[in-house]
């Protein structure tokens, strides 16, 4: 219970899960949990003979057979509970994005990108399929987009929020803006057949909007200083049409205790995988403020899962009287 408090836990789905119990293999888990425990508390492994039951005071053999199965089982237990959870969560979050990404998308769709990828780099490839497995942001962001929408995608990566808006809205215009030359050369082999999405190569921070009826800023704006993002975020503000929907997603450490997702941008920049001169998180909570002040109305969701769960999706809708 103490452990589901500090991570933030269901605790009553905790107390229960901890009562499944499982005859068939509890002989062989107690084994385990006896040997570890042997292991870490003497030196050697646990002897089963009855010679050595034997040799031993009685309360004596109780007193370290209960030691080591307590140590053991700290272990073990926390072996497979780590290993299990993570299995768990990966299959439940799968399922719960494919289903909501169902919702949005004819099959054929997926079917359709899942060839295109062939033509991808086998990283490429494994990342379209692990974003589109795990990664709960698309569901979210077409739930919300007109059919007929204008779409501007600041920082669009290999264009795959642009295929999935092309393949569920076909008439919808997409304008995708990305300044890493090996990425825009992905987004074309991935959108060569869509003339309904157009491609950029440039620095999205100063691409020319001509009043589109939505933009998106999906993990870019942490890539700047904080000074470039209220620039860019100004920018956008002024570009965007009046009605219009500007959706971002940004790291959020108040939604988690373990700062993972700064972490793993860092990495992503050291290793070359993102271009950025490095990463400073401006709070979404700040940039809902910003936006409230200017007449927008704000939702905040929660949008990540896993490492990633301190992502937070802004959905911003700029008011129709709006003359900045």
């Amino acid at each position: 219970m103490a452990i589901a408090t500090l991570f933030k836990l269901n605790r009553i789905a905790v107390l229960l899960g901890v009562q499944v119990s499982t005859p068939p293999i509890t002989p062989f888990l107690l084994f385990a949990n006896a040997q570890v425990g042997a292991l870490l508390l003497h030196r050697r492994w646990l002897s089963i003979s009855l010679e050595s039951m034997r040799g031993v005071p009685k309360a004596k053999w109780v007193l370290d057979l209960f030691l080591e199965l307590l140590a053991g089982g700290l272990v073990v237990g926390g072996v497979l509970a780590l290993g299990l959870g993570v299995l768990t969560a990966y299959v439940v979050q799968r399922h719960r994005t494919q289903k909501r990404l169902g919702e949005h998308l004819p099959s054929a769709a997926l079917q359709g990108l899942e060839a295109r990828l062939q033509e991808l780099p086998s990283r490429w490839r494994s990342y379209v399929r692990w974003k589109l497995k795990l990664d709960p942001v698309y569901p979210l962001i077409l739930a919300v987009l007109p059919q007929d929408v204008h779409l501007v995608d600041l920082g669009c990566g290999i264009g795959l929020l642009a295929y999935l808006v092309a393949t569920s809205r076909p008439a919808a215009r997409v304008d995708a803006v990305e300044w890493d030359e090996r990425k825009i050369h992905l987004a074309r082999k991935l959108l060569k057949e869509f003339p309904s999405v157009r491609l950029h190569q440039g620095d999205a921070r100063y691409y020319s909007l001509a009043s589109p009826e939505a933009l998106t800023l999906i993990d870019v704006l942490h890539y700047s200083s904080r000074a470039q993002q209220r620039a860019w975020l100004s920018r956008c503000v002024q570009g965007l049409r009046a009605g219009g929907l500007l959706i971002i997603r940004e790291l959020d450490t108040s939604r988690s205790r373990r700062p993972w997702s700064v972490r793993l941008e860092q990495l992503a920049v050291c290793l070359g995988w993102n271009r950025g001169a490095g990463v400073e998180v401006w709070s979404p909570a700040e940039i809902a403020n910003d936006l409230t002040a200017l007449g927008f109305t704000v939702v905040v969701r929660s949008a990540g899962a896993c490492f990633f769960r301190g992502n937070a999706l802004l959905i911003a809708r700029k008011p129709r009287d709006c003359t900045t």
